[in-house]
């Protein structure tokens, strides 16, 4: 079994806060291992935080077009 899929499943049989903790360290040594700096680092997290953002408001978007199709039907 590949490296990939041992961590998929330790990371399948634990709490989320402690496969959060080691998914974060992992992708932060990979990321070092692999070049990036720590600012590089500050900014892709910074990204992820913009596009979950992102990803919310279109979520909470549809959330609100449903309810208002709820209220023409219903």
């Amino acid at each position: 079994m590949s490296r990939t899929g041992n961590l998929d499943i330790i990371l399948k049989n634990m709490d989320t806060t402690r496969a959060t903790k080691i998914l974060a360290k992992s992708l932060y040594k990979e990321l070092i291992r692999n070049g990036f700096t720590n600012k590089d680092i500050i900014n892709f997290s910074k990204e992820i935080i913009d596009h979950m953002a992102q990803e919310m408001r279109r979520d909470a978007t549809l959330e609100d077009a449903g309810r208002k199709d709820r209220l023409l039907i219903g």
